[in-house]
């Protein structure tokens, strides 16, 4: 796979995803389930944020160094700082579509859906999920090469690529369960008393920690497996 092929993969499978959760209703008179929906929209909100983010920081940098503006090198510094903790924060909503699999939806509407619908339908939702996780860890670990060293780090310690992946998919990972389990939001850090509080109430047993330590570790690999499967290192 390179970059092309992942670019069109992204753009597809999200494509097919959405398209196959606003025609359900049309196709079967059932109601639009919009948790999906709004799940959806939160799922591509860490790349646009990406995007966002390198583009105002190639845009500080170039008026830089066109007009020898070197204070804007700063602005540049602290645009992309600012920009990655934000997209590192909402990342886990990729991630989150996982989630989705467990068809809750059918509880309202199963007798008129037909099985293999739904089957395809979440299970390219979930994926669209994870093969946004995997784009935004490309973009960020290309990201890495352009500000370290492309040459040192693609060819004589490629181990880096796959640590830094596994440490993103870890976080990830840890984001969901936030997310699924105490039904933490992303915005929800900014409020730190209350979510301090909602995470010592939750872990209070050994057992609540084993399945955390469980969730976490289960869900970082299978991200880490689709990672190396789709061959990001190869292709950055």
């Amino acid at each position: 796979m390179n970059l092309s092929t992942l670019f069109i993969t992204v753009v597809l499978i999200n494509l097919f995803a959405y398209m196959s959760i606003r025609f359900r209703p049309i196709l079967f008179k059932t109601k639009l389930f919009k948790p999906m929906i709004w799940n959806f929209k939160l799922s591509m909100l860490p790349m646009i944020i990406l995007l966002v983010t390198l583009s105002l920081v190639g845009i500080a940098i170039t008026i830089g160094n066109t007009y020898e503006i070197f204070w804007l090198f700063d602005v540049a510094i602290v645009l992309l700082l600012i920009g990655v903790v934000i997209w590192l924060i909402m990342l886990p909503n990729s991630g989150y579509l996982i989630t989705e699999l467990n068809m809750t939806h059918r509880s309202e509407d199963g007798d008129l859906v037909p099985i293999w619908y739904d089957i395809v339908s979440v299970s390219s939702f979930a994926m669209s999920g994870i093969i946004n996780t995997i784009a935004n860890i490309a973009i960020i670990q290309i990201l890495m090469l352009v500000l370290i060293d492309p040459e040192v780090i693609t060819q004589k310690n490629r181990i880096f690529l796959l640590i830094s992946g596994f440490i993103i998919n870890t976080l990830v990972a840890i984001g969901v369960y936030l997310g699924r389990q105490i039904r933490f939001n992303s915005w929800d850090l900014l409020h730190p008393k209350s979510f301090i509080k909602k995470l010592v109430n939750h872990f209070n047993s050994l057992q609540v920690f084993k399945e955390f330590v469980l969730f976490v570790f289960m869900h970082a690999s299978f991200f880490m497996i689709i990672y190396y499967a789709m061959g990001i290192t190869r292709i950055i």
